[in-house]
């Protein structure tokens, strides 16, 4: 199933379909999807081979975590907002608590309080109106109002995570909430810091993740702190000293060790060969 990743802190496009151009596919970022006119289907697949199916219209919103198998079919011709946006920016721009709360939700489509929903509509309605002037202070004015769509999905999904504080009701995804929460915090991720955790026996954490998630621990481990300093080194100024630091690795000689075997490069001609992505938006023109 092909996976889409994103290259820049956030992005928003404008988009109108007769025929949704993708099939079934996930992301490795946030998405957010409102919808302007139109109608159709969403399906999605949830942990333990569960699926949502829902119909959608005008005015709904939906929240699609990473890592989310899902498909949108039109009915009637169709107008869409997305807003991406990664993990990364939830900790550089808002807050890096509010994570979990977006992962972890009853359904992909948002039932937000009517005041917020309101709220939400009015927002969507600005990004559209500054995506096409694209005049001065746009993308200031862009980042905020996303920013408020975030919030105000975020006060609409606290009570729900109040669910899963009971780490029974589902434990395989809160672990992997908690492994993405310390992915820089390297001494907290070991195999018996998870067995402790969440109560497994330390010879079955590995097993246990790999039955719920399909792939061996530590390749998924590694492979989403490099994540993590792809995005690091695309959008940011930070040094590789600093990004080893920040990020756990024993100095940056590991880091660069690393990054050649996986990469076929130095994390400088990575950042150099992405440089032309850096940014901020994205729009539909």
């Amino acid at each position: 199933m092909w996976k889409e990743n994103l290259y820049r802190p956030i992005e928003i496009l404008l988009r109108e379909h007769d025929d949704f151009p993708i099939g079934k596919h996930q992301h490795s970022f946030f998405e957010m999807v409102y919808i302007l006119a139109g109608s159709g289907n969403f399906e999605a697949d949830v942990l333990h081979s569960e699926q949502e199916h829902c119909s959608y219209h005008a005015n709904d919103l939906f929240l699609i975590p990473p890592d989310s198998p899902h498909l949108f079919t039109i009915a009637n011709h169709s107008r869409f907002v997305f807003i991406r946006f990664t993990r990364n920016y939830l900790v550089d721009y808002i807050n890096c608590q509010f994570e979990n709360c977006l992962e972890i939700q009853a359904a992909f489509r948002l039932n937000l309080s009517e005041s917020d929903s309101d709220s939400v509509s009015q927002l969507m309605h600005l990004i559209v109106g500054e995506m096409n002037r694209k005049c001065n202070l746009s993308e200031l004015l862009l980042q905020h109002y996303v920013n408020s769509i975030i919030l105000l999905c975020t006060r609409n999904l606290s009570a729900i995570t109040s669910e899963y504080d009971n780490l029974s009701n589902n434990k395989p995804q809160y672990m992997l909430q908690y492994i993405q929460q310390h992915i820089h915090q390297p001494e907290l991720l070991t195999l018996n810091i998870l067995a402790d955790r969440f109560h497994l026996s330390p010879k079955y954490v590995g097993r246990f993740f790999k039955r719920n998630f399909g792939e061996d621990y530590k390749q998924y481990l590694s492979r989403n702190r490099l994540k993590r300093v792809e995005d690091m080194l695309i959008n940011t100024r930070m040094t590789i000293k600093e990004i080893a630091a920040q990020m756990g690795y024993a100095d940056s000689c590991y880091l660069n060790k690393l990054f050649i075997q996986h990469h076929g490069m130095t994390p400088l001609q990575f950042r150099k060969r992405n440089s032309h992505l850096s940014g901020i938006l994205k729009s539909n023109q």
